[in-house]
């Protein structure tokens, strides 16, 4: 049989196949940082898995020696997903890693041992200890499938020694039959000799006593790929022949002519034989000479017996024994009663038995009796032909030290399938078990540490966590004073009074030192003061280690472990000491940066609400002193009484005023976009209509300066979800600046566009455009550029419009462009937005501008009202205003002036200020509003949203922001008046 390249893995070394290995987490970085750790472990492939569905996928398609899993996947957690591995028959034995960001309770941990974990892992991962339990699975993954493909061989030449064997009986008993009709030629014919020959199971042929080939059956033809011509070919029918060295074997030398020139047969001479297709076999030959009746050779027969698979087999059962002796695990077989009948190195290592006093004697010399019915079951599920994987328990020393073990246990079965006896593979997990207890206990200290309310319960945590982590007899935990100069004990077990007041601030290093931990092997050959040796050793102390608490490299304390006999101290022994060292240093520095950063919180509260008084502050001072002359100016410029030029004085008054009063709406508008205050009333809005009350706002304007408007609004569509007035702030902005920088006589175009699923709004002019340092600031705030002050013209402004324009658009998912080819050529702003699509506005209300006016209905007569207002000028313009009116007025300058009145008649309504010499609008409003009903109308110099609020929650039915136009007041009032009417 020819040998395959497929055949040839079957030999290859187990260790060095490539195993799989699954990463499966949400997060591409942790991905790669777990593919950057196992990189450097040799022999392994890594597949990796952003989903819980590509890691399902992965499984279908792949074998797997081990999954590292993160517990907190979305959609699907990392439970669920080893719940739905494990389901699945082909997947149950897969070791699962758990990884998690946080420590997880024994509940939460029994759980996903019961999905199938085999080990948890915290973040961040100790690579080293990744590696090593990465690297361990690999290694039980290939010794299995190693030891699998041993017993196949195993089972593979038993089964070919025993058809050699009937082969080999059956032959001898054809030569038997052979000799038997030779001597007796009456009974036997040559056909019929022939026919025996042919039919044996095994290559055979015949010779004659030259060497001729004079018969061969089909089982020779076979062996050697070709049919040789019977009578002609001599000695052998093979294409070629050659010695197990590899050196070619002549045909004249080949072992059927050694048997013809010699006379006797050939035994045990092992030969290749090589078909002409080029596949070797290896071959045994059983040449034997035919004598006559004289005892004269009249010929041979040679048997072949190709031994190609028994010598494979040999060769992987070499290799399997050789792997089961190297190994570091314990491999031990066993037969069906639990008597120990094999046993390697690794067993010997770990369990301290030679092979001479442990083979023969029953497994249960290394089961603690408690854990006996574990082997029962273990033997009870081996005679059914199952399994056991990775099953953790305790087993015993010959020391009579008990040791953590993994178990893997597989069934031994012989050649007919049955199972014969059990290979059991027990891995010391004693280090990795020591280490879990550590990690536990040290996650419960960083759990304390972060939860704990003072120091004292931490130092406390700490000293407890020690002795779960640390082999030692005593223990102490010494912090320095608040100067940082001496150290004083803060927790301790196992120490006398006497002692503890003896060493108390004792310090190992120097003032200025890198704190490095120290030990002390054996104190009675240290070198030591008297006075502090006397000390050591009255306390019946006879070896310590100092471990420093620090906080880049300034010395907050130390731990101390004690020991009552000389200790040698192995490498690393310290490190968990040094770990709870660190969270103490942690604990320490987190409460002075707590206390620093209470301090600047309490100083950046207090200059919050310093800088909110004064802007709340400066809004009112600067907003009510514009009030009388705005609403004498709004009312004025109404009056058909007045003249023509009259009215447009007063118009021209009013904008100025309305002018001075945007300025301060900007200022606390970047306030509240900066401390993200801004909220928006979207609805679904026409911006055809915004951009054409936008354009209307500044129309007079752009008459006085003879520009020349375009209005080119080509979009098919204009709907976007958005607050209509914050959007109109938006455009008049822009419009604004492009009106003011526009010399006169040039144009400004406004120009609407789609792009995708974007509406674009360009808003160009011919003004005196930008530079491209102006560019790259013109949305800082306050940032006017050179263009500010051109040829000696100071267009004015705070330089906040952009700035709010911007950030408004922001707020509605869109963005704004600036671009311009230089001075005195232009600049263009373009706005984008989300585009609101036919389908989203199906069924809705028809999109508007969200500015339309409210309609005004009649002025109520009659209506009783009560005005408190200190600023004068306000309190009489708007007495004068509401009786116009025709409203019942009444006037008072103070809160003590308003009760007065309000004890004195009744009133329907309440209009007044929030800042009063005595008080505050909002007491009055509640005080007054208990007696009687009455509604409310705010005027007021504070407009930020929280003044809004408190006035509605006053029971205000409106809030006007000073200055105030007489027709946002009429409107106020009609609404009220309306309300009043209904009650």
């Amino acid at each position: 049989m020819q040998l395959t390249e497929t055949d040839t893995t079957i030999v290859r070394r187990p260790e060095l196949d490539p195993v799989n290995i699954l990463l499966v987490d949400d997060e591409s970085r942790n991905l790669d940082a777990l593919e950057s750790v196992l990189e450097s472990v040799k022999g392994l492939r890594l597949f990796r898995a952003l989903r819980a569905e590509d890691a399902l996928l992965a499984l279908l398609q792949n074998e797997f020696a081990c999954i590292v899993l993160d517990i907190q996947m979305p959609g699907m957690s990392g439970l669920e997903l080893a719940r739905h591995i494990k389901s699945r028959k082909r997947n149950q034995n897969i070791p699962i890693i758990f990884l998690t960001a946080f420590f997880l309770d024994e509940k939460d941990m029994v759980t996903g041992y019961g999905v199938g974990a085999v080990d948890y892992l915290t973040k961040p991962i100790n690579p080293e200890i990744l590696k090593s339990k990465v690297g361990a699975f690999a290694d039980l993954f290939r010794t299995t499938r190693a030891l699998a493909a041993a017993n196949v061989a195993l089972e593979l030449e038993v089964t070919q020694r025993k058809n050699a064997e009937e082969a080999l009986r059956q032959l001898n008993n054809s030569l038997e039959a052979s000799v038997r009709d030779r001597t007796s030629e009456l009974r036997m014919s040559q056909e019929r000799y022939e026919q025996v020959v042919r039919n044996l199971p095994l290559a055979v042929y015949t010779t004659d006593a030259q060497g001729i080939i004079t018969l061969y059956n089909g089982a020779a033809a076979e062996l050697w790929g070709r049919h040789p011509k019977a009578g002609q070919e001599i000695w052998s029918g093979s294409f070629k022949l050659y010695r197990m060295d590899g050196s070619e074997l002549s045909p004249d030398d080949s072992p059927m002519a050694v048997t013809l020139k010699t006379g006797e047969p050939v035994r045990g001479q092992e030969i290749i034989v090589e078909r002409p297709d080029g596949a070797r076999r290896n071959v045994l030959p059983y040449p034997t000479p035919v004598r006559d009746s004289t005892g004269k050779i009249s010929g041979a027969v040679n048997m072949l017996l190709d031994v190609t698979d028994r010598n494979l087999a040999q060769l992987m059962t070499q290799r399997f024994a050789a792997i089961v002796e190297s190994s570091d695990d314990a491999i031990v077989g066993k037969d069906l009663n639990g008597i120990i009948n094999s046993w390697n190195h690794g067993a010997e290592r770990i369990f301290q038995y030679k092979p001479g006093e442990i083979i023969g004697k029953p497994i249960t010399v290394l089961i603690p009796v408690e854990r006996h019915p574990e082997e029962l079951d273990f033997l009870g599920r081996v005679r059914k032909g199952e399994q056991v994987k990775h099953f953790e328990t305790v087993r015993r020393r010959k020391d009579g030290k008990l040791i953590d073990v993994s178990l893997t246990i597989s069934p031994v079965k012989d050649a007919s399938g049955k199972v014969v006896g059990a290979s059991k593979i027990a891995r010391d997990i004693s280090e990795r078990k020591r280490n879990e207890r550590q990690q536990h206990a040290l996650f419960a200290l960083v759990a304390r540490v972060n939860s704990a309310p003072s120091l004292s319960e931490i130092c406390d945590a700490a000293l407890e966590t020690i002795f779960q982590c640390q082999d030692t007899d005593r223990a102490a935990l010494l912090l320095t004073d608040s100067q940082g100069m001496i150290m004083r004990f803060k927790a301790w077990r196992g120490l006398s009074d006497e002692y503890r007041q003896a060493v108390e601030g004792h310090s190992p290093w120097k003032p200025g030192d890198s704190p490095q931990p120290l030990a002390i092997e054996d104190t009675a050959r240290a070198e030591l003061s008297e006075e502090l040796r006397t000390v050591i050793e009255t306390e019946g102390i006879r070896s310590l280690a100092f471990i420093p608490i620090s906080f880049e490299k300034r010395l907050l304390g130390k731990l101390m472990l004690y020991f009552n006999k000389p200790h040698v101290f192995v490498a690393d022994e310290l490190k968990p000491a040094q770990t709870i060292a660190s969270q103490i240093a942690f604990a320490i520095e987190r409460e002075f940066v707590s206390q620093q950063l209470k301090r600047a919180n309490d100083e950046l509260l207090a200059a919050s609400r310093a800088k909110d008084d004064f802007m709340a502050t400066l809004s009112h001072e600067l907003r009510t002193p514009l009030n009388p002359v705005l609403l004498l100016a709004s009312d004025a410029m109404n009056n058909r009484d007045l003249p023509p030029r009259v009215r447009a004085d007063f118009n021209t008054i009013r904008k100025n005023i309305e002018m001075e009063a945007r300025l301060i709406d900007d200022l606390l508008d970047l306030t509240r976009i900066a401390r993200g205050k801004i909220i928006l009333e979207k609805h679904f809005v026409n911006l055809r209509t915004v951009l054409t009350d936008a354009v209307a706002q500044v129309r007079e304007e752009m008459n006085q300066k003879k520009l020349r408007l375009e209005l080119r609004l080509k979009a098919q569509q204009h709907t976007v979800f958005a607050d209509a007035v914050r959007l109109q702030q938006i455009f008049w902005n822009l419009l604004k600046n492009a009106v003011k920088f526009t010399p006169e006589g040039g144009q400004v175009a406004v120009e609407t566009e789609l792009a995708g699923d974007k509406l674009l709004t360009r808003i160009a002019d011919t003004g005196i455009g930008l530079t491209d340092d102006e560019l790259a600031g013109i949305f800082k705030a306050f940032a006017q550029g050179e263009h500010a002050s051109v040829n000696g013209h100071r267009f004015g402004g705070l330089g906040l419009g952009l700035s709010i324009s911007q950030k408004l658009t922001e707020l509605h998912s869109g963005r704004i462009i600036a671009a311009s080819d230089g001075r005195d050529k232009g600049a263009t702003f373009t706005v984008e937005l989300p585009l609101v699509t036919a389908t989203e506005t199906n069924g809705k209300a028809k999109a508007s501008s969200g500015l339309e006016e409210v309609q005004q209905g009649g002025i109520a007569k009659g209506i009783r009202i009560l005005l408190v207002e200190d600023h004068e000028p306000t309190r009489t313009t708007l007495a004068s205003l509401l009786a116009r009116r025709n409203y019942d007025v009444v006037a008072a300058g103070s809160v003590h002036e308003a009760r007065t009145l309000a004890k004195e008649r009744s009133f329907d309504l309440l209009i007044t200020d929030i800042g009063l010499p005595d008080g505050n609008g909002y007491d009055l409003m509640n005080e007054l509003g208990k007696e009687r009903p009455l509604r409310g109308i705010a005027l007021t110099g504070y407009g930020m949203e929280h003044d809004v609020a408190r006035s509605e929650n006053a029971g205000f039915d409106a809030h006007l922001t000073k200055p105030v136009r007489i027709q946002s007041l009429e409107a106020a009032l009609d609404a009220t008046a309306k309300l009043i009417d209904k009650a």
